[in-house]
């Protein structure tokens, strides 16, 4: 066990080398200290006082090394030694925005953030495992049928939901708790909430998670054994199938008691908490770089932590489990150089495909045409994607089988009706042209100009976009939600004087439009209608992107890794550990603060920080797939390596990967909600349900309340990933033979 832990500290110094090269490329290389002042400051700062942030906070020594130094002070006076080195140090320096030790305010804003973080994590533990123990005790009921589909349903919901609606119902109109703030001296009256809040807003995906693990459970020998000797099913499931199924448990739940420390973003804005997660989020909204590179260094660190944590959990839970000091073995097929130059060749042309993407993108964003090429572009290349898989699929016998028992399921075809009719909305709002404006008068020499471009879906709602209100208006009201002062006029419509002064009146204003707007107005007297169908575009857009970003790293270095192994295998899992070490969120923030606000900015972090869980997945199955027979055959027979990927390891993966990009795209439409709140989602000028529900908080606290923002968001983005998640589980059904028979004993 010492051996094995001495092990794990030292393989773990590469990777905390990386990170800190990782760190460094991205705030000081991507981004100089001059743009960092700049984004501060103001982009109309002048060269002084641009010059004079940067001296204050140690930006003006070179990056690596310092040739008017001597003896060690040319590398220790650089900026990658003081501003990432001395991290491991656990010199984190001073905040960018007050001079301040960042590790005093840690000090004093951590025990607030374990305040919520413990006992979230203790009650939704026995939660989550109860509940789990019940649903898989119950299999096969009408009670876990509709367990389950109470479990997607929740896994639907944003967590802003949950956490925006209890606010308002037990703060702010039962006044039961209160609605922020923070203090030691009655710490339960202001972390009650937020801790309900945190469990049950978890209680989907955690129970569907350990209902599926027990199940698994029940089907293998020793539960068949013990059934056998005639024990009760409530000792089978509580003292047996319990304890063989807590690895799993154990990996999600050990990894997260390090970044209990961490602290709850979201949570801790919302209700005012002093701790690490709103420390970090101010420094996000305020662009405080040291702040944040000190909070990535923290998390990658308590990241690791958590690795070995696991991996010592499993030897408490399971004796069978034993941790040397030897790595694992090799695999045979080592790779070689022809087939490392392949690959080699294969991610060089990837990525001067990206580039050269990227770039023509670029230059057809410029091209003034009525058509614009890029938007109906991508459109068209999706399309014909589509329609080329779907006439792939009618000649596989795996998909077409799969298909036939999908269409059996009256919930899965009622998903697919709800995905199809999003991705017909999705599709009118990103085919737009231009429309000839014709010169006022037949003044001679006048040019026809050419308006904004309008999609199809702009069109066709027309009415809806051009009948603007000024500000909130309720569902089909008739004048707006706040009054107004006015002049008071008499029958003859003059205005009433008195004392020789013009009266006035507050009232409520008539619309523009009464009775007109289904969903009612927004701040800006947009149609909340018009407002959430435009929003359908993003999501599919942040949802699609991203996917098409993700699949193909984790194809390429998870099928690589899982068949090759060895210092393939190793090399791959050293970078995405690297990569995963830094935490999402704090990534895409670093990424958003460098390269700007914007959806396809988002799609990019978001798409390259995203592969890492399916390529993991692939990696695992691969190793099973490469020792079947038919892999096996085709070696022998002299069948090249990249052939055997190609035509036997990949197309046996893809059902995986399927199923990977419907739950992937649902999580991804989820994310946007949570990120446009922290303040790295999507520009404000774009149309999406994360911005409707950034305001809703605000929109909430008023009086009268202003509930149908939130309210067209929440249908909306439901609607939409519940029926994702539901058509996946038919698909993932239909496509894996094990959970077929399993789902079939589980109805005997």
């Amino acid at each position: 066990m010492i051996a094995y832990i001495v092990r794990r500290l030292l393989a773990a110094v590469p990777t905390i080398l990386g990170i800190v090269f990782l760190v460094f490329a991205m705030f000081f290389i991507a981004n100089s200290p001059e743009e960092m002042a700049r984004r501060t400051l103001g982009m109309k700062a002048d060269k002084v006082a641009i010059d004079k942030w940067i001296e204050a906070r140690g930006y003006d020594l070179p990056p690596w090394y310092n040739k008017h130094a001597v003896g060690t002070d040319k590398i220790t006076k650089t900026l990658v030694y003081q501003k990432c080195a001395r991290v491991l140090m656990f010199d984190l320096g001073r905040s960018d925005s007050h001079q301040r030790e960042i590790a005093g305010e840690i000090r004093r804003r951590m025990m607030p953030s374990l305040a919520i973080g413990v006992p979230t994590f203790v009650l939704g533990l026995i939660v989550h495992i109860t509940l789990s123990l019940i649903v898989a005790f119950l299999r096969g009921t009408y009670l876990d049928r509709g367990a389950t589909v109470l479990c997607v349903l929740m896994m639907s919901v944003s967590g802003l939901f949950y956490i925006i609606g209890a606010q308002f119902v037990f703060a702010q109109w039962l006044k039961l708790f209160p609605v922020s703030g923070f203090d030691w001296g009655n710490p339960i009256k202001f972390i009650f909430l937020p801790v309900i809040i945190a469990v049950i807003s978890g209680i989907g995906g955690g129970v569907r998670f350990g209902r599926t693990i027990m199940v698994e459970e029940t089907s293998k020998d020793y539960v068949r054994t013990a059934r056998a000797k005639g024990l009760g099913e409530s000792v089978v499931m509580f003292r047996h199938v319990l304890k063989n199924a807590s690895i799993p448990i154990l990996t999600g739940a050990v990894m997260a008691l390090p970044f209990l420390f961490m602290g709850n973003m979201v949570m801790e804005a919302f209700f005012g908490i002093p701790g690490l997660g709103g420390m970090t989020m101010t420094a996000i909204t305020s662009q405080d770089y040291a702040v944040i590179r000190a909070m990535t260094f923290i998390g990658a660190l308590l990241y690791i932590l958590g690795l070995i944590l696991t991996d010592i959990s499993y030897t408490i839970v399971d004796p069978r489990i034993t941790l040397g000091s030897r790595g694992s073995k090799s695999l045979r097929g080592q790779p070689s150089f022809k087939d490392v130059m392949g690959i080699l060749c294969v991610v060089a042309m990837a990525g001067g495909a990206a580039f050269g993407i990227y770039k023509a993108v670029k230059a057809l964003y410029e091209i003034d045409t009525r058509v614009p090429i890029v938007s109906n572009g991508v459109t068209a290349v999706s399309m014909l994607g589509l329609l080329g898989f779907l006439l792939y699929a009618r000649r596989s016998e795996l998909w077409t089988s799969a298909w036939r028992q999908v269409r059996r399921s009256k919930l899965a075809m009622v998903s697919l009706a709800f995905l199809m009719l999003y991705l017909t909305v999705g599709v009118m709002d990103s085919i737009s042209w231009k429309d000839i404006e014709r010169p006022a008068g037949n003044a001679p020499g006048a040019k026809a100009a050419m308006t904004p471009p309008r999609s199809i879906l702009d069109r066709l709602c027309a009415p809806l976009a051009k009948n603007q209100e000024k500000t909130y208006s309720a569902p089909l009201a008739t004048t707006l939600v706040g009054k107004e002062t006015v002049e008071k006029l008499d029958e003859d419509g003059k205005p009433v004087m008195l004392d020789g002064q013009v009266v006035k009146h507050r009232v409520f204003k008539p619309l523009n439009h009464p009775g007109s707007h289904l969903l009612g107005t927004d701040k800006t007297g947009n149609d909340v209608v018009y407002v959430m169908l435009k929003g359908v575009r993003t999501a599919l857009t942040i949802g699609g992107l991203t996917t098409i970003i993700a699949v193909p790293f984790a194809i390429l270095f998870g099928v690589v890794a899982g068949y090759f192994g060895g210092w393939v295998d190793d090399a791959i899992v050293y970078f995405y550990t690297t990569l995963r070490s830094v935490p999402g969120v704090l990534l895409i923030a670093c990424f958003m603060l460098v390269f700007g606000k914007g959806i396809v900015q988002l799609c990019i972090v978001m798409g390259i920080t995203g592969w890492v869980g399916l390529c993991r997945l692939l990696r695992g199955e691969t190793l099973k797939l490469r020792e079947r027979e038919y892999v096996q055959a085709a070696r022998v027979l002299g069948v090249g390596k990249m052939q055997i990927l190609l035509k036997h390891i990949v197309p046996n993966v893809m059902h995986l990967v399927l199923i990977s990009i419907v739950l992937r795209f649902s999580g991804m439409v989820l994310s946007e909600a949570i990120l446009s709140y922290i303040g790295i989602g999507v520009g404000p000028d774009t149309f999406s349900w994360g911005t409707m529900i950034n305001g809703a908080r605000n929109e909430l606290g008023r009086e009268p309340v202003v509930w149908w923002n939130l309210a067209a968001a929440f249908l909306a983005m439901v609607a939409l990933v519940l029926p994702a998640n539901l058509f996946a589980d038919s698909l993932r059904d239909a496509l894996d033979p094990s959970l077929r028979v399993r789902g079939a004993g589980d109805r005997s």
